[in-house]
């Protein structure tokens, strides 16, 4: 199985501005690097959870079909294609009347057969957007649920206030009970 995201997400599930008021920063200067920690927080988020935040195109290829086949990096919103190579290694398109997306999977339709593949690696590939919601930043910014962004919120607020990998003189305290993290908890695909 291979998964690669073929389209990242045209936005971020915070807006700067969010961003700034959670950090009580109100100057300009440092909108890029604030930025930037947003996206790590949003790349480290994605990891952790195994899922998309927000709507982007990812290809599953995988060897042969099967009874159902798992998509990685839900939500899945829609299959754009399933494409297979022929007896003669031709690629060819599946018609969409032949399988359906159920939850986070392609499972075929009832009274339906996959068709026979040439066999060998990466035989079979689907390609799917995910995400947690569709249409313009707000609308898609609003799908994301509020633990996850409230994970993301503290996620930025320590990278902006601890710039450095290590710090001397500075005694530090977690929020107790692993608090942050298990905001994400509920999230993580397993």
């Amino acid at each position: 199985m291979i998964v690669t995201q073929t389209t990242p997400p045209a936005y971020l599930p915070l807006t700067l501005a969010e961003a700034k008021l959670h950090l009580r920063e109100t100057e300009t200067a440092e909108d890029t690097l604030i930025t930037a920690f947003i996206g790590a927080a949003v790349d480290t988020c994605q990891q952790i959870t195994g899922r998309s935040l927000m709507a982007q195109a990812w290809k599953l290829t995988v060897d042969d079909f099967a009874d159902e086949i798992k998509l990685p990096w839900p939500q899945v919103q829609a299959v754009q294609s399933v494409q297979y190579k022929d007896a003669d290694g031709a690629t060819q398109t599946l018609a969409s009347t032949v399988y359906e997306l159920v939850g986070n999977k392609v499972c075929l339709v009832p009274g339906q057969e996959w068709p026979a593949v040439r066999g060998g690696t990466g035989s079979v590939s689907i390609n799917y957007t995910a995400g947690y919601g569709a249409g313009d930043e707000a609308a898609q910014q609003a799908a994301v649920p509020r633990g996850v962004k409230a994970w993301l919120l503290l996620a930025v607020g320590t990278l902006y206030a601890n710039r450095e990998s290590v710090q001397t003189g500075v005694s530090v305290a977690a929020l107790p009970d692993r608090f942050a993290d298990s905001l994400l908890d509920r999230f993580k695909v397993y």
